[in-house]
């Protein structure tokens, strides 16, 4: 995939892996759109990077119209969609208070909203000559954390749909991509406590993801997450038990 001159858009792209993206896409020459709830974020990463800003919620579906049909004015056609924004909720399910709200907070946005932006989006995918869809998955697909209930869930959701999305859009000459990280070092991770997991930093991340891209590499296995992949099939139990051991502050 050719990343120069490209229009893309980055959701969650005021912080973490997708400031990172937006940083790395821009300097190569692409128009970055980035949206997300936080606007002063979103301004700061806009300033710094060049990128283009718009305030909303990937939640919404009133909201995710209003962003493509601000493309769509502006811009004509979408080339590549990052469907990263996403948030990451340790809890107990039985004494959290709270874990009500959070189940469906972390479905929505981890896993219903980047399925259904990408099929509002598919008008504007069809206008470019080399669009593709990226999501941000997660090495935890291939295991069940215990101490997030429905965070590996939401990725494991997202990597069969990557799959069977790459299959059906192929026909309409989308090319669907998935990275698959391991923990990596941003904000979202700090509440992480584990010394069996090392942390990636962004910058790292996002350079083998765009070299990745670059060489239709649709599938991206990126640091630890070849080894739990392996080990989610020849150790399960023994996979599951050092994630059980991962405590959260």
């Amino acid at each position: 995939m050719d990343l120069t001159s490209k229009i893309i858009l980055v959701t969650g792209g005021g912080s973490g892996i997708g400031f990172e993206f937006t940083r790395q896409l821009a300097a190569l020459g692409n128009t970055v759109i980035i949206c997300g709830r936080d606007a002063g974020k979103l301004a700061e990463a806009a300033r710094v990077t060049g990128a283009q800003a718009i305030v909303g919620d990937v939640i919404s579906a009133d909201d995710q119209d209003r962003i493509l049909s601000d493309i769509r004015a502006k811009h004509g056609r979408l080339d590549l969609l990052i469907n990263n924004a996403g948030i990451f909720l340790p809890y107990d399910f039985a004494a959290d208070p709270d874990v009500l709200q959070k189940i469906e907070s972390e479905i929505a946005i981890n896993a219903t909203a980047p399925l259904t932006l990408t099929r509002r989006a598919l008008p504007l995918l069809h206008m470019s000559a080399q669009p593709g869809v990226l999501f941000i998955g997660s090495a935890v697909a291939f295991v069940a954390s215990p101490g997030t209930p429905v965070y590996s869930g939401t990725k494991a959701l997202i990597h069969h749909c990557a799959q069977t999305l790459r299959h059906q859009l192929r026909p309409h000459g989308i090319t669907v991509f998935e990275a698959l990280p391991p923990v990596v070092d941003t904000d979202m991770a700090t509440v992480l406590k584990s010394k069996n997991f090392k942390k990636m930093k962004p910058a790292d991340l996002v350079r083998a993801i765009i070299d990745g891209l670059r060489r239709n590499q649709t599938e991206m296995l990126l640091g630890q997450s070849r080894q739990i992949r392996l080990l989610s099939r020849i150790a399960p139990a023994f996979l599951f038990r050092q994630f059980a051991k991962t405590e959260f502050h």
